[in-house]
């Protein structure tokens, strides 16, 4: 793994932004490195309120669609929302449900079987909704490249207003209303929203439009925060005021299926950051959108019946344990495949296909084998005789440009920069796998395929202490493009021997004068005869955190990486 060191952007600014906010000087830096570089900036940052949202009317089509949406309250019509089977998708219609409830409105959901219909608008949905009497379908994290699917419904009565976060195509649907943050401007505030952030919006524009008081709406926070942070959005802007205020409402959910869930995993009446949510909560709700059917998800999310949240949040947590059985046994497949057919040499991409693979898993093995193989993975489901496929990709890679750009053998697809899925016929994957690889050649270079771990700052030991902590503290919640800050030591002395602890993981002690603070190294047990007797000098590299284990805070700094030898960072 290579160290890069973030360059300092405007140490003089940097400085001068710490004197004035009376902050340390390396949270600052940090935050000028990040792009956060005035003082209203740093206090938004580190204080964000509801206050802070954008006017909601400043995203492209939401004139349109609030309109729509009013005029059919007032005529009674009969309205769909329309979603997908994803966390994101299956909180932004929970979202988009409640809300229109709330305002007296005649409303069905919809969400598509992932095996049977695929992702995004199916006429298969479109005709469940002409057969209950539906003359306005909402979509939510779908339908941008809806084409054909919206005309259909023209064609059958009705209209579409279309919400959504993905990038649109080069032919747009014809419908009434395009909501998309990815229609406006490259630098737009918006741009980076997740579908249930973008159901918000148009949620917060109609509380707007009919003078309603957000009390009510800012209630459902908890189902924004889950959606956002669960679809590995960006956590800057309102992502972040979403992420972070979302968290706050989960841990004091009124929603029965929420409190249960949180119950049947431990969390509730704890504080909650981002990674429960990404590795506990969602992968509960995902579970039956991907082995099963997303419906389940959804009902825990909107009853009001705490008996039946209860035993449909114990449903979930035995599907989420189906599907970490499945996923194992197709990632031990899948890297059986790669090392037995994949030139790992010569391609710098992986696109591997088998029959035998559940389509609703394979997503989270192309995850796990981009951290396993470090380069793009795209995997292929033919296991109903047509051919389904999940990407994902690492950095410096735009994965939606490259699939788009291989697309002449595709039936199918869409997605974003960093995840996409796509249809294909069984017999087109040769031709497809020889484009993809033949992209991936041509922009990405070798120094690509090595991961890198970026470092934020060098910080000596000694100066590491609970104030520091505090500070950082006000970073989170994490996640993309706000990652907790990685720090690196130098040439560090271990207090003593370290020792083994738990499934092969590493504790020490690192010292600076008379200064000792514990570490954790998970994974790096291998490593303990190599730095206990290590002549060269002993780098790491780390996250500082709180271990409350003995009964009150201790700084902890849980290892990323540990290198032994001369750094120049």
């Amino acid at each position: 793994m290579k160290w890069t060191l973030s360059e300092q952007a405007s140490p003089r600014l940097s400085r001068e932004l710490a004197d004035e906010l009376e902050i340390p000087r390396i949270i600052s830096q940090i935050l000028v490195n990040r792009g956060i570089s005035t003082p209203k900036e740093m206090k938004s940052f580190f204080y964000p309120t509801l206050d802070d949202l954008l006017e909601p009317m400043a995203i492209p089509g939401m004139k349109e669609a609030i309109e729509r949406i009013i005029s059919a309250l007032a005529q009674r019509e009969k309205i769909v929302v329309f979603g997908d089977y994803d966390v994101d998708g299956i909180t932004a219609t929970a979202l988009l449900y409640l809300v229109l409830n709330r305002f007296g409105a005649d409303v069905e959901w919809y969400l598509p079987d992932r095996v049977e219909e695929g992702y995004g608008l199916s006429r298969g949905g479109i005709d469940d909704a002409v057969n209950k009497g539906v003359s306005l379908l909402i979509s939510v994290d779908c339908g941008i490249t809806g084409v054909e699917e919206v005309e259909y419904a023209r064609s059958m009565g009705i209209d579409c207003v279309i919400t959504d976060h993905h990038e649109p195509a080069d032919k747009l649907p014809n419908a009434v209303a395009l909501v998309d943050p990815k229609l406006g401007p490259e630098d737009s505030p918006s741009r980076e929203l997740a579908g249930v952030g973008v159901a918000f919006k148009v949620a917060e524009a109609l509380f707007n439009e009919l003078h309603e008081d957000k009390e009510t709406l800012f209630e459902h926070l908890d189902l924004v925060g889950l959606g956002t942070v669960a679809d590995i959005v960006p956590l800057t802007g309102e992502n972040r005021i979403f992420a972070k205020f979302g968290l706050r409402q989960l841990e004091s959910t009124k929603k029965p299926g929420l409190k249960s869930l949180l119950q049947v995993t431990s969390l509730w009446g704890t504080e909650l950051y981002s990674w429960n949510i990404v590795f506990v909560l969602a992968p509960r709700l995902n579970a039956v959108g991907r082995i099963g059917s997303p419906a389940s998800a959804f009902k825990l999310l909107t009853t009001h019946d705490s008996m039946q949240a209860s035993q449909m949040a114990s449903i979930l947590d035995q599907e989420n344990k189906k599907r970490k059985k499945l996923d194992e046994h197709i990632f031990e497949k899948a890297v059986e495949l790669v090392e037995n057919t994949v030139d790992l040499e010569n391609d710098r991409a992986i696109v591997i296909e088998s029959g035998d693979w559940h389509v609703g898993v394979i997503g989270i093995v192309a995850s796990r084998l981009v951290e396993r193989y470090h380069r793009p993975v795209v995997l292929i489901s033919t296991a109903d005789g047509e051919g389904q496929g999940s990407a994902r990709t690492i950095a410096n890679f735009h994965l939606l440009n490259a699939i788009k750009d291989s697309s002449e053998h595709l039936e199918k697809f869409g997605g974003h920069k960093y995840a996409a899925g796509l249809c294909i016929l069984p017999e087109k994957i040769e031709d497809f796998r020889r484009a993809f690889l033949r992209v991936a050649k041509e922009r990405l270079t070798e120094e690509d395929l090595v991961p890198q771990l970026k470092i934020d700052a060098k910080i000596d030991i000694a100066d590491i202490d609970m104030k520091l902590l505090d500070w950082l503290k006000l970073f989170s919640p994490y996640g993309p493009k706000n990652m907790r800050p990685v720090f690196a030591a130098v040439n560090v002395e271990l207090l003593e021997p370290s020792r083994i602890v738990g499934k092969n993981h590493l504790r020490f002690r690192v010292r600076a004068g008379h200064r000792a603070i514990d570490a954790i190294a998970f994974g790096f047990g291998d490593m303990k005869h190599a730095i206990d007797n290590a002549i060269d000098p002993i780098n790491i590299a780390f996250v500082i955190e709180s271990n409350d284990y003995y009964g009150y805070p201790q700084i902890q700094l849980r290892i990323k990486d540990i290198f032994i030898g001369d750094l120049h960072l």
